[in-house]
């Protein structure tokens, strides 16, 4: 029954994100009486009587507090996951984080990261970003909730596995992971507003792009074996495009609410990174050898997963020192070109962490 009782749970934040993306949405597009203006002699006086009537309501307001529902609804789910993978008496060394399949990452990730991103937004009261965040756990949870994806029945790692260093390990790892999410959020605005007119573009061409993908290459190759994966994968993603090419529309036909200066979003990147880099290294370098060597007998083997992550610690050593030294020097380098470096590692962290699962065999293929 407690099986059960979380998987209604994680139903119920799926939900609970997505209204919770709609509320941070009508944050970003609702807003100045200039906006409803151009918004009106483009759609029409009812609708900008529609729109001014919506933009009264503390959008900002209602979206952090959707935002602590549904992560109050996660954490019980999250809580509840836990129980069912067994012995209460041993969670410090086996059961402490339901994290040990896909499935339990990406419904662990779809609290851990909406809850470090609120800190955030508590800290610098950017919450544009709560749009990508809040997005990405709904995303996460509608993928879990895919039995061809990410399979929810209860495994485990295998026994030989099984240490409180795998327990250190990998929680380090995640809240790492969390922080670069956020900060590959407050990324990809920054670069919005730096760049607005050429990524509206561009998530026009993305979206075009998926749209083929779904209604013209997939029924076109059905006998594939991963029609099942490129239909839901290209779905979930040109949603996304879709959205994201609205806000853009939306936005291009005034100004949005309050946004905050480049250089309060740009420094918002730099903690949320600064903050991620030293969990993900230590966890992966660090506690993931001493676990490596328990289990294997090596400290490190060159294993798919452990290159790609030493690969993704470097890119953000190389972005923080840019950041340090250059990005001081020259407003460029701290601008749009060390953002890049920001964009860069968290594709290399999806890499490390999606993308040897699905598609290199690796010691690590059981997470």
């Amino acid at each position: 029954m407690v099986r059960y009782l979380s998987v209604l749970f994680f139903y119920l934040s799926t939900v609970s994100y997505f209204v919770t993306f709609v509320f941070y949405l009508l944050y970003v597009v609702l807003g100045s009486s200039q906006r409803e203006r151009r918004l009106g002699e483009t759609l029409g006086i009812v609708a900008a009587g529609v729109s001014e009537g919506l933009s009264q309501i503390a959008w900002g307001v209602w979206a952090t507090r959707a935002l602590l529902v549904s992560i109050a609804i996660s954490t019980i789910g999250v809580i509840a996951r836990a129980i069912e993978l067994g012995n209460a008496s041993q969670w410090v060394k086996i059961v402490l984080l339901p994290l040990s399949t896909t499935y339990e990452t990406l419904t662990f990730f779809s609290w851990l990261i909406p809850l470090i991103y609120f800190v955030m937004e508590r800290k610098f009261q950017i919450k544009q970003v709560g749009v990508f965040v809040t997005g990405a756990a709904f995303v996460m949870l509608s993928v879990a909730a895919s039995p061809s994806l990410a399979p929810s029945a209860p495994t485990g790692v295998p026994a030989s596995l099984q240490s409180y260093w795998l327990t250190i390990h990998v929680l380090f790892m995640v809240i790492g992971i969390a922080f670069f999410t956020s900060g590959f959020g407050a990324t990809l605005v920054y670069l919005w507003r730096r760049y607005e007119k050429k990524l509206f573009l561009l998530f026009g061409a993305l979206l075009g792009a998926l749209a083929t993908i779904i209604f013209i290459v997939v029924p076109l190759f059905g006998t594939l074996q991963f029609e099942k994966m490129l239909a839901s994968g290209a779905l979930l993603a040109a949603l996304c495009a879709g959205f994201g090419w609205l806000l853009l529309f939306v936005h291009r036909e005034g100004q949005p609410v309050a946004w905050e200066r480049l250089e309060n979003i740009e420094e918002m990147v730099y903690r949320c990174n600064a903050l991620g880099f030293p969990f993900y290294a230590i966890g992966g370098l660090v506690f993931g050898g001493i676990w490596a060597e328990q289990a294997w007998s090596r400290y490190w083997g060159w294993d798919p997963k452990e290159t790609a992550m030493l690969v993704t610690a470097l890119v953000y050593a190389v972005y923080l020192h840019a950041r340090l030294t250059w990005g001081a020097r020259d407003p460029g380098w701290r601008g749009g070109l060390v953002a890049w470096l920001s964009v860069l590692g968290y594709l290399a962290v999806l890499y490390a962490w999606i993308g040897i699962n699905y598609f290199v065999a690796s010691l690590h293929s059981f997470v």
